[in-house]
């Protein structure tokens, strides 16, 4: 017998109205004064109200106010299923007393007092009304119809009443889905249920809005954001106003698992990586892992096999963990953490890896791993500072020293030896933050929080070396087979979004180099739109830069117009305003100029060229000098000093689409577009301009979706309508919007045009640092077979869902009709 059971039936013995009393109530979720007054006199007329109050203060109610008590809920259950074993007529009367008393109440308290009588009811209730409550309920926490807070505010009190209900009735799917999704409204974790996955995730994704998050990449890491930060790349993720989830993963990770971040709005997150990559002698990546956070400590050795006994690096992680790793990076022991975080420090591993040793609490602690030799070297954590140099490194085997200055030279001098005896090998342009010298002793290794390791011969014959990485790079270790160990942070970053949307997110660590161009507009996408299309399109995921025509001329003409550019610029959207100077004295231009500026706008596009003289030019240009990163942009006929126009590119595009029905000249039509991408973005990289991709009106309407995706291929500043954006059918052109804006090889990358077996396709490879991406566009009206020809151990992600291709050298990808496909290509 239950608590309750024994309770009741003692109960019955000494107080029977109490109990009865009770059941009348059973089928009520809350019951005020008036509702207790009412049942009493109607199921218990004999008794007096000495037993409202003793039910009142009885252990068979749950919590009592000064207005309304709640029954236990257990207690309720077990009144409620006696009620219909041994009275269910009683059981009936109570039941519509109940439904007609709370007539008007609260709809969640409606379908749940339903639900309790659901469960009873020999004869069964109206299932589809109960159903119909729950999708009204279900709408209203989804924000459907209703105000934010109001659908907060209905969410609460879902799952304020949720346990009063029996999980028998709570587990039906309609109700399962009320309670995740105020779960997920209110920013709360949803109930466990493994085999409801499915239903938890559409009732999370009906709450769910799709809201901007910008990803701000650091040397070390990246920065999420809510508000998206002045000057990040934006990501758009579903999620609620209270908080946002994304797995993120460093793309240099020795794992697949990804951490999931919640990120709350008005906060930021910042997850840094430590990067450990080796490099053979000939710079090919021999062995790369990543930790999220910032190691307290890494050591390596000249182990480089596999399987357990020893270990090739052991990563000291912030919370104290000591992380082991074979030659080829995977993970192959852990010594926990058995005490505060910085306990642990100095790491250091025995040259053949079978033993690691650690300072705990300022006491060494040596583990053999295998046997083996227990001797523990000195490695070169970091310089080694004096009087004369900067820094420096010992040879291994001779009485020399490599030696790094603060400007940049890196000699070699005899140990004992004064500065006079220095021999300088080479200059580094930066300041070092570390040296290694190989084991041969024919070269000296730098890195210096840059994305360059530099590899300085020691003797004649020799060339330097530069090797690029795609982290920054702080510490740099020799292997005695000839390889580089290098340490650093940041590195390519993988988010994924809960719909399953992916970001290949890569730090820019190129030096910049000198441009006319504001660094902000390389290779950006521009939106034309009239003001009433600012709102929606400012609301898809990959707009990032909207060309305006307002209706007034001059700045103080376009009522709200400072509103909305705000508005705007707190999204992350840049704005570029369209002017006409037509009609417009030149003595008038620079003022007309100076006030848009002065709006604090991105840009300005300039619609008359054709009137303005080479003077006049000049003058705009060093105008808008005076102001930080304006973009200027002449029309397509006319070019300006940022956007050169490629319009004889276009054409060529137009007339292929035009000619797709005719064999020949299609064929020859795609041939000169080949010819005209190769030659054209030959200057691609070139500092004074970019070129711009604008769309031609001569282009068949029916085409003009293909021919704004072939555009958003290549490299340079497409110029798109806003109206072809919002079409219900562009759907796939805004995802290549996101795609673009998010990843720099699109943006800033290269162009090579590659033969695919088929002149129906246009095939580019885009790339830049590690972000490499093979574009394909069928021009033709009929499928087409692309044949991908990589390296074998080269596997092709599909941008658009990171689906992943069989790994093989010759791929063949179907394309139909109209298809653009983008894929990432992934090398081990």
């Amino acid at each position: 017998m239950t608590y309750y059971a024994a309770l009741i039936t003692e109960l019955t013995e000494h107080r029977p109205d109490v109990v009865e009393l009770a059941g009348c109530l059973s089928l009520a979720l809350s019951v005020d004064r008036a509702f207790l007054r009412r049942a009493r006199l109607r199921f218990l007329p004999r008794t007096t109200a000495g037993v409202e109050a003793e039910l009142w203060f009885s252990p068979l109610v749950e919590t009592a106010g000064r207005q309304a008590l709640l029954l236990d809920p257990e207690a309720a259950e077990y009144l409620r299923v006696e009620l219909a074993r041994q009275k269910p007529e009683l059981l009936r009367e109570i039941r519509a007393f109940t439904a007609t008393e709370h007539v008007h109440a609260p709809l969640v308290v409606r379908l749940y007092e339903d639900l309790l009588w659901s469960g009873l009811d020999p004869a069964g209730v109206e299932e589809a009304g109960i159903d119909r409550q729950a999708e009204r309920i279900l709408r209203a926490v989804s924000g459907q119809g209703a105000s934010a807070s109001a659908a907060d505010d209905m969410g609460r009190w879902v799952l304020h009443y949720a346990h009063r209900v029996p999980d028998r009735l709570l587990r039906r799917d309609t109700l399962w889905s009320i309670q995740v999704a105020a779960c997920e409204r209110l920013g709360l974790e949803p109930p466990e249920a493994p085999l409801r996955a499915e239903i938890t995730a559409r009732a999370r994704a009906c709450v769910q809005e799709v809201l901007p998050v910008g990803v701000t990449v650091r040397s070390d890491g990246i920065v999420l954001s809510r508000p998206p930060a002045p000057g990040a790349r934006l990501l758009h993720a579903g999620g609620t106003r209270h908080k946002v989830r994304l797995d993120v993963r460093g793309a240099l990770s020795h794992t697949n698992e990804p951490i999931r971040l919640e990120l709350p709005a008005g906060q930021s997150v910042h997850l840094p990586f430590t990067v450990v990559q080796r490099l053979g002698p000939d710079g090919g990546v021999r062995m790369t892992l990543s930790h999220p956070g910032t190691a307290r400590d890494i050591a390596v050795s000249d182990h480089l096999g596999s399987g357990p006994g020893a270990a090739h690096c052991a990563v000291l992680l912030p919370d104290g963990t000591i992380v082991l790793h074979d030659g080829d990076g995977a993970e192959n022991g852990r010594i926990p953490a058995d005490g505060p975080q910085d306990a642990r420090s100095r790491v250091l591993l025995s040259a053949d890896g079978s033993e690691v040793s650690y300072l705990q609490y300022g006491e060494d602690v040596e583990r053999l791993l295998a046997p083996g030799s227990r001797y523990i070297p000195a490695l070169p954590r970091e310089l080694q500072h004096s009087d004369q140099a900067d820094g420096s490194a010992p040879f291994p085997a001779s009485a020399r020293i490599a030696q790094a200055y603060t400007d940049g030279r890196i000699t070699v001098a005899p140990r004992e030896g004064g500065s006079s005896d220095a021999r300088v090998i080479g200059q580094v342009p930066w300041r070092v933050s570390c040296l290694a010298v190989s084991d041969d002793e024919r070269w000296v290794a730098a890195v210096g929080n840059d994305s360059l390791l530099l590899e300085l011969p020691v003797g004649p014959g020799l060339r330097p070396r530069e090797t690029r990485l795609a982290f920054c790079a702080t510490w740099v270790s020799a292997c005695s087979d000839g390889s580089w160990v290098v340490v650093g942070h940041g590195g390519p970053v993988e988010l994924h979004t809960e719909d399953g949307s992916g970001y290949h997110v890569v730090p820019d660590l190129e030096r910049a180099a000198d441009t006319a161009v504001p660094a902000w507009s390389v290779g950006r996408v521009l939106v034309e739109a009239d003001e009433q299309q600012v709102r929606a399109l400012r609301r898809l995921p990959g707009v990032e830069c909207l060309l305006i025509r307002p209706r007034g001329m001059l700045a103080e003409e376009a009522e709200g117009f400072t509103d909305r550019l705000t508005a705007l610029r707190r999204g992350g959207v840049r704005v570029v305003v369209g002017i006409d100077l037509a009609g417009l004295a030149e003595e008038d231009v620079l003022g007309v100029v100076r006030r848009w500026l002065d709006e604090d706008v991105d840009g300005l596009a300039f619609a008359a060229g054709a009137e303005l003289t080479e003077v006049l030019l000049d003058d705009v240009r060093h105008l808008a000098d005076g102001y930080d990163d304006r973009l200027l942009v002449w029309d397509h006929e006319h070019g300006g000093p940022h956007v050169a126009p490629a319009a004889s590119l276009v054409s060529v595009l137009g007339f292929a689409l035009r000619s797709r029905t005719v064999p020949g000249a299609f064929d020859e039509a795609m041939a000169q577009l080949r010819s005209a991408i190769a030659s054209i973005f030959a200057n691609a990289e070139a500092a004074a301009f970019q070129w711009g991709l604008v769309l031609s009106p001569a282009v068949p309407a029916a085409q003009r979706s293909l021919a704004a995706a072939t555009l958003l291929s290549l490299p340079g500043c497409p110029v798109l309508p806003g109206d072809l954006v919002l079409q219900e059918n562009a759907h796939r052109l805004s995802r290549l919007l996101e795609l673009r804006r998010n990843h720099l090889a699109l943006r800033r990358g290269g162009c090579d045009v590659v033969d695919v077996g088929t002149p129906n396709v246009l095939a580019v490879l885009r790339r830049y640092q590690d972000d490499v991406l093979l574009c394909l566009v069928n021009v033709a009206q009929t499928p087409a077979q692309a044949v991908v020809r990589t390296a074998e151990t080269t596997r092709l992600q599909d941008a658009f869902d990171s689906s992943l291709l069989p790994a093989a050298h010759e791929t063949t990808v179907l394309m139909y009709p109209g298809a653009v496909r983008w894929f990432r290509l992934l090398t081990p």
